[in-house]
C-alpha cells in the first residue's frame, strides 16, 4: 500500500521553510508529523501510517474543515497545564504525536447542514463549519507515554471552551481508583496553575466551574450512574479491562443531543480478547483500511493505534525483542518513556513469562491471552517447519490421538511420527461445525478464517461435529500409515471407538486425568525447549498461545484454558494424548525383555 504512495502531494505539509524542532509547541506539527510518518522519517506502525494518510487526504475534502486557529488554541492551552509530578510550575511540553492527537480532536470541524427531521437526508449544505468533527476517539498507546496528562488537560480545555451552560465531564474506568487518576491529575493541575484557578474550583470529590455551573467528577464501571448525565466530555481509561459493552454503550447514549460531546478512550492493550477494547480495535482497522473496507464510514471517529506490527495486519512481523520497533507503540520514546526505563522492563520480560506478557501488552500494545500462559511462543514458533509434508511420511510408523469436541470446540486429530532428533513431527486435522464458526467472536473468527485459508481447518455442516465427520479421517490415516494405536478420550467418543474397532483400527482409551496427561505434557514442553518438536499448523500455535499449566499437590501438571469462548487448546491436548500413546507403546515393548535382562 505505502510503496506506491505518491508523497509529492503531501510535501508542503513538511513545512521545509520552518525549522521546527520536536519540542516546538506549534500546531503545524500536526501536519508535519503525518507527513514525516508517511515519508518514513518517523518510524510508525501500519495503523498509524494509515491514520496519518487519512488526515492528510482529508485536508482536501470540502465537507469538513481543519481550523488552524482552533488547533493553535489547544496547543497553546497546554502552556498553562503544569506537569503534576514536578516541583514548581513546569508547563507540559507536547511531543509531535501528542500535537497530532489533540489537534485532530479539536481542529477538525464538520460542515453545518440542514437535515430532514424524519429521514435524516441532507436538505441543504450551509458551507459553514461550527462544530467538531470527531465526537469519539480511540487511542491505543504504550504505558508512560503521557496519557493521563494529555486527557486531563484536554478535558479542562473542552470545558473551558464550551459555549454551553452546565458543561459536565466524567473520568471513567472499570474501578474507581483508575477512574480517579485522570480526575486527580486535573485537580492537581488546577491547584498548581493560577490561570486555571481563575476558572475552576477544586472540591474534595469534584471540580467545578462556578460561572457556568460546570462540574468534573470520576465514576467507576457502573452504568446506572451515567443515566441522564448528558456529558460534554468523558474519558474511558484502560478499557482493555472492560469485558462487556454495556458501560461503553451507556456512555455513548448518555451524550444525548450534545452538539460537541466527545467520548475519548485511551488505553494500552490487554488480556481480554473479546471485550470492548478489541471491538474498538477491529473497528479502527476497518475504518482506516479503505482498500479492504471501502464501505466502512466512521467519519466521527478518530483512531490512533500505536503498536508494533504483526504479519496478519501489515505483512511485517516485528520482533518484540528488537528495541528499534518499540517506538511504534511508544511514540514518545526517549522523552516519555525514557529508554532506560523500557530497557529495564524488557530485561525482566526476557526471563519471566508473566513479565513478557505484560511487556507485550503494555509496551508493545499487542493483545495476548494472559500473563500466566504455559509455553513461550517464541520457542514454539521456532519449531515450526513450513515445508513439513505428510506425504513424505507414507507408510511410516505413527501414533494418532483424537481430542473430540463437545459442541463449539475444535475436534483435533494429531498424527505423531518419531524424528531423527529423538523428538516428534506432528500433523493435524482440525474439524469445526458451521455453527461454531458462525457464533465465534470476531477475534476467534479471524483465527478460524486464516486456518481455513491455509488448509488447517475443515468446516462441516450442521450444529455439531458428528461421528460421520471424524471417522473417514481416521480410516484414511490407518490406510496410509503404520498407526500403532489411536488414542481417544473414553468419555467423549466411546461409541465411535467401538465402531472403528470393528473395522480393525487399534483404539486405545486414554483418560485425560492428570495421571495420564502430566508426563506427556512435560515431555511436550521438553521437546519444544530442545527444538526437536516439529509442526506446521496455525491452530497448534493458537492453542499453545492459550494453554495454561497448573500443578497439583502431587506435582502433576494440568493443562487448561482460561476462557472457553475465545481460547481453544484442542490441538495441544491432541498432541499430549499422542505423546501418551507413544509412551504407552514403548512401555508395552519392555526393553529389558528384549535385552534378556528379565
Amino acid at each position: 500500500m505505502f510503496k506506491k504512495l505518491d508523497l509529492t502531494k503531501y510535501e508542503k505539509y513538511d513545512y521545509p521553510e520552518l525549522d521546527l524542532k520536536p519540542t516546538d509547541q506549534d500546531w503545524r506539527w500536526c501536519h508535519k508529523y503525518a507527513y514525516r510518518v508517511l515519508s518514513g522519517k518517523i518510524l510508525a506502525g501500519f495503523w498509524i501510517r494509515l491514520a496519518c494518510k487519512r488526515h492528510l487526504d482529508d485536508l482536501e475534502r470540502d465537507d469538513i474543515y481543519f481550523c488552524p486557529k482552533k488547533a493553535a488554541s489547544v496547543v497553546k492551552w497546554f502552556k498553562y497545564i503544569p506537569l503534576t509530578d514536578s516541583t514548581g510550575f513546569k508547563s507540559t511540553i507536547l511531543l509531535p504525536w501528542q500535537i497530532f492527537f489533540v489537534c485532530n480532536l479539536i481542529g477538525w470541524l464538520r460542515e453545518d447542514l440542514i437535515e430532514d427531521p424524519e429521514t435524516g437526508e441532507v436538505i441543504e449544505r450551509l458551507g459553514t463549519f461550527t462544530y467538531r468533527r470527531f465526537d469519539r476517539a480511540f487511542c491505543l498507546v504504550g504505558r508512560k507515554n503521557g496519557k493521563t496528562t494529555i486527557i486531563a488537560g484536554l478535558i479542562l480545555y473542552i470545558m473551558y471552551k464550551s459555549p454551553f451552560l452546565r458543561p459536565r465531564a466524567y473520568s471513567l474506568a472499570t474501578k474507581m481508583g483508575q477512574a480517579k487518576e485522570v480526575w486527580t491529575a486535573a485537580h492537581s493541575m488546577i491547584r498548581m496553575s493560577p490561570m486555571l484557578r481563575g476558572f475552576f474550583k477544586t472540591m474534595t470529590h469534584e471540580i467545578r466551574m462556578p460561572k457556568v455551573n460546570g462540574e468534573f467528577t470520576a465514576l467507576p464501571n457502573d452504568s446506572k450512574t451515567l443515566d441522564g448525565k448528558n456529558p460534554l466530555v468523558a474519558s474511558l481509561d484502560e478499557c482493555h479491562a472492560l469485558k462487556d459493552a454495556k458501560l461503553y454503550g451507556v456512555i455513548g447514549s448518555a451524550f444525548g443531543a450534545q452538539e460537541e460531546g466527545m467520548f475519548i478512550t485511551i488505553t494500552t492493550a490487554g488480556f481480554v480478547l473479546d471485550g470492548v477494547c478489541t471491538t474498538l480495535h477491529k473497528n479502527g482497522k476497518m475504518c482506516l483500511d479503505d482498500i479492504n473496507y471501502p464501505n466502512v464510514k466512521m467519519d466521527n471517529y478518530l483512531f490512533l493505534m500505536y503498536q508494533i506490527d504483526n504479519k496478519r495486519d501489515s505483512g511485517i512481523e516485528d520482533d518484540w525483542k528488537d528495541e528499534k520497533t518499540w517506538i511504534k507503540a511508544n511514540p514518545g520514546l526517549g522523552y516519555q518513556p525514557k529508554r532506560h526505563v523500557l530497557n529495564k522492563q524488557f530485561n525482566e520480560a526476557k526471563y519471566s513469562h508473566e513479565e513478557k506478557a505484560n511487556f507485550l501488552t503494555k509496551h508493545c500494545n499487542l493483545f495476548v491471552s494472559g500473563a500466566d500462559k504455559w509455553l513461550d511462543m517464541d520457542e514454539v514458533k521456532a519449531c515450526r517447519n513450513y515445508k513439513l509434508n505428510i506425504d513424505d511420511y507414507k507408510g511410516r510408523q505413527c501414533w494418532v490421538a483424537i481430542d473430540r469436541a463437545l459442541v463449539s470446540d475444535i475436534t483435533s486429530i494429531c498424527a505423531l511420527f518419531d524424528n531423527d532428533q529423538g523428538g516428534a513431527d506432528c500433523f493435524y486435522i482440525n474439524i469445526l461445525p458451521e455453527r461454531a464458526l458462525r457464533e465465534a467472536s470476531d477475534q476467534l473468527k479471524q483465527v478460524y478464517v486464516e486456518a481455513i485459508d491455509c488448509g488447517d481447518l475443515v468446516i462441516v455442516e450442521g450444529e455439531v461435529t458428528k461421528n460421520k465427520h471424524i471417522a473417514p479421517y481416521l480410516v484414511f490415516l490407518d490406510d496410509s500409515f503404520d498407526v500403532q494405536m489411536f488414542g481417544y478420550d473414553p468419555w467423549h467418543m466411546g461409541e465411535l471407538a467401538l465402531d472403528l474397532e470393528d473395522e480393525g483400527l487399534e483404539m486405545v482409551a486414554i483418560s485425560q486425568g492428570t495421571g495420564n496427561m502430566s508426563e506427556p505434557a512435560k515431555k511436550l514442553e521438553e521437546l519444544i525447549l530442545e527444538q526437536t518438536f516439529t509442526y506446521n499448523s496455525n491452530l497448534l500455535e493458537f492453542g499453545a498461545q492459550n494453554a495454561i499449566m497448573g500443578v497439583t499437590t502431587m506435582n502433576n501438571v494440568r493443562v487448561y484454558r482460561e476462557n472457553s469462548k475465545t481460547e481453544k487448546i484442542d490441538p495441544i491436548i491432541a498432541t499430549i494424548i499422542a505423546l501418551s500413546c507413544a509412551k504407552l507403546q514403548k512401555v508395552e515393548k519392555n526393553i529389558y525383555i528384549e535385552r534378556g535382562l528379565v
